[in-house]
Formats: C-alpha cells, structure tokens, sequence
C-alpha cells in the first residue's frame, strides 16, 4: 500500500500548491502578463516534468511500474521491428508501440517510456495554448496552464502512472490548428486519422459529432477513407483479423463505473460483463455527445469541441466498463480551461477531490485484487471493500457533476466575451 500512501500524499501537496496559487491569483496572472508564453511554459513543464521525472526515476532509482511494463513490452519489440498484433499483442492502435519504439532509440529503458508521456503531455499544453489563445489574456492562460501541470490528476498519472490519454486531445487539437492555418480541410482529416492510427480505437467515437457538424463532410471523408484503406491494405496482409485486437479491451471489467456500483444492489443480475453493456454505453456517451456538439453547433469551434470531447470521454469513462478513472487525463485540459469555473468554492472544492480520487483509486482497487462486488454484504464485507465501493460511488457522481457542467444547457447562448471562462 506504500505507493497509494505516496500518491495520496502527493495528491494532497498538489492541491495545497494549487489552492495557494489561487490566493494570489490576481497578483501571479498580472506578473505573468509580461512574460514570454513559451518560456513560461518550457520553465513550468522542467519544474513539474522533469524535475519530478528526474528525482523519482534518477536520483531515487524507483523503476516504472503499471502499465508503463505493458508499454515497454510493446514498445521495444516494435523498436526492434516485430510486428504489431503479429508478434505482440497490443490493445493500442498500430503506430502506437512504432512511436515509442522511436524514442526508446535513444535510450532502451522503460524510464524512457516516461520521459515520452512527460514530451507528450508539454507538447498537448502547449498545443492548447494556441487553440484556446483567442479566449483567454496570457496571464490568464499561463496561471491555469501552472494549475493543469500541478493538478494530482496530471502530474501523478503522467510522471508516475505514465498514461497516454492526453495523446488523444492533442491530435484533435493539432487538426484543427493545421486547419486553421491551411484552410484545408483535408489536412483536418489527414491528422485526425493519423491520431487514430496512433492513439486508440475510441479516438473514433469524436469523429462522429465532428462529421455531423462538418460542412464539407465529402472532403474529410475521402481523405480519411484512403488512410483507411491503405492501412487495412498493410495490416491485413501482415496479422489478419489480429489487428481487432484494441476491441477486446472493451471485454476488460474495470471500475469505477454505473454497472460496477449498481451491480451489487441488484444481486449480481444486471448482467454485468455482457456486451450489451458496452453497446449502451456507446450509445450514450456518443448520443449526448453528438446533441451536445448539435446545441452548440453556432459556438465557437473550439468552445463546441472542448465541451463536447469533456461529455463524451467523462460519460464514457462511467458508462462504459472497460474505462477507468485514469480516463480523467483524457479530458483534463479542456476542463481544466473551460468548464471549470475558478471562482466557484463548490466547483473548486468538487474539482479538487475528484483529482484525488481518480489518482489513488486505481492502485488501491488493483492491490485489492480488482473486486467486483455481486451482493450488498460484498460492499461491507470488510473497512477496505467498504473505502474502494465509496471511493467507486464518489467517482460517478462527481463526474456526472462534471459532465452537466460541459453539457450545453436549454437555450444556452454562445459566449459573448472575447475572454471566455474568466478567473
């Protein structure tokens, strides 16, 4: 239990840095008004990136663990040209050990397999400040960019959990930005499919509200199809049917998630691990994302996107029970930049321990043995199975909270202000 100790007493640092930061909030954005953006970040990311990598995996010698050894399996066969899904199994999209196989290149450790979920994760902030930069004043965008890099639910799961999530929002990002500059709309595709090839099978699901709004639906359908294509022409060859192998992680029961706390009160006969679950929860975690990106089709893009990609991946992350709550990384920077509201204790407060819980509770239900609870008793069964079902029941709601407050409310108009999500 020695890791969920150090990463609830990390977690709780992280906080008390933040809501010390938010004290003198007003002084710390006027002084970072003249500051360079870039070099405010670069200095952000050694200070809560590298250092933390550095004294945890150098100094202290603590070797990664988690799925960090699942990456690493995949990763340095594909560095040494086996094929994916041929010769390893992988539950990732193809180019995704060939990427990491590049980095370990230059240093064959799994400590690199870190370092590189550290690069990702700068480079999605510093993508983000790009997309969101009409929105906010620098000083603005600079202190919660300081709040994201501190906050429990990116530093713990990206320094020392190692998680890729964040991958997902900085190709949607990057298409749009390409597009932006190009006007192109195929470039726009070209990218998306290339973070899809990259990231995982669930990247897709975006796809289908960005299509519906998409004027130009026949020029970022063909370019995508190609990809496509070629893609199956490479792998179908070279592994069969293997390359299905990412859909079996739907198969995987995890929790939190509403079958796993509902299960137990129903005595075990919702039918929990049946396929018809993953199929509800596609169903609605895309349906309320497709009519929420409908209700604001006339925002903003990047306003629509952000809200939109919050309601889908956090409804997916309890509806669907292969995710788990390090999904929270996966919608992290978008909230953490438009749907919070930084002056709301509530909100903050809520914030704050959901951060907390969706860092420590993985750990915790993986050295509990992954319990899957069938009857009432299972959940009082012991003081343990009691905290995890608590820490389960927590996790849902405040991520429905967190889903109704992206979810575009009745009559909801765009944002009239130049600076959107004031703080």
């Amino acid at each position: 239990m020695s890791i969920i100790l150090a990463k609830l007493g990390i977690s709780l640092l992280c906080v008390l840095f933040v809501c010390i930061l938010l004290f003198f909030k007003t002084r710390i954005q006027q002084w970072l008004e003249s500051k360079s953006a870039r070099a405010t970040l670069l200095v952000s990311w050694l200070l809560l990136r590298l250092i933390p990598f550095l004294v945890i995996y150098i100094a202290a010698g603590m070797e990664p663990t988690s799925d960090v050894n699942g990456f690493w399996d995949e990763a340095s066969k594909a560095s040494l040209g086996q094929v994916v899904y041929r010769d390893f199994w992988s539950p990732y999209s193809p180019l995704y050990a060939y990427f990491l196989g590049i980095w370990l290149k230059i240093w064959f450790n799994a400590k690199m397999i870190v370092f590189t979920m550290a690069v990702m994760d700068g480079v999605a902030l510093l993508a983000s400040y790009h997309f969101f930069r009409p929105f906010f004043t620098k000083g603005k965008f600079l202190f919660l960019a300081i709040i994201y890099l501190l906050l429990p639910g990116s530093l713990v799961l990206c320094v020392i959990g190692a998680q890729e999530d964040v991958w997902m929002w900085l190709f949607v990002i990057l298409a749009y930005l390409v597009r932006e500059r190009t006007l192109r709309v195929e470039w726009y595709a070209v990218i998306l499919a290339i973070g899809l090839l990259t990231t995982k099978a669930i990247f897709v699901l975006i796809l289908i509200p960005l299509f519906l709004l998409e004027k130009e639906k026949m020029r970022m359908l063909i370019p995508m199809a190609i990809i496509g294509v070629i893609s199956l022409g490479i792998l179908y060859p070279l592994v069969g049917w293997e390359f299905m192998q990412p859909l079996d992680e739907a198969k995987t029961l995890r929790a939190p998630n509403i079958p796993a706390i509902i299960n137990p009160w129903f005595n075990n006969e919702i039918g929990v691990g049946e396929k018809f679950w993953n199929w509800i929860g596609l169903a609605l975690s895309v349906g309320l994302a497709t009519f929420s990106a409908w209700r604001m089709r006339h925002f903003d893009f990047r306003i629509m996107l952000s809200r939109v990609w919050i309601v889908l991946y956090a409804t997916m992350m309890i509806v669907q029970q292969s995710a788990y709550s390090n999904y929270i990384f996966l919608f992290l920077l978008p909230l953490v930049f438009v749907t919070i509201n930084w002056k709301n204790k509530t909100q903050l407060a809520i914030f704050f321990i959901y951060n907390i819980l969706c860092v420590v509770h993985p750990s915790f239900w993986w050295r509990l043995g992954m319990p899957c609870y069938m009857t009432p008793g299972d959940t009082f069964a012991s003081s343990q199975l009691l905290i995890d079902y608590s820490m389960q029941v927590c996790i849902v709601f405040m991520t429905g909270y967190l889903i109704w407050l992206a979810f575009p409310k009745s009559n909801e108009a765009p944002p009239k202000s130049t600076i959107y999500g004031s703080i």
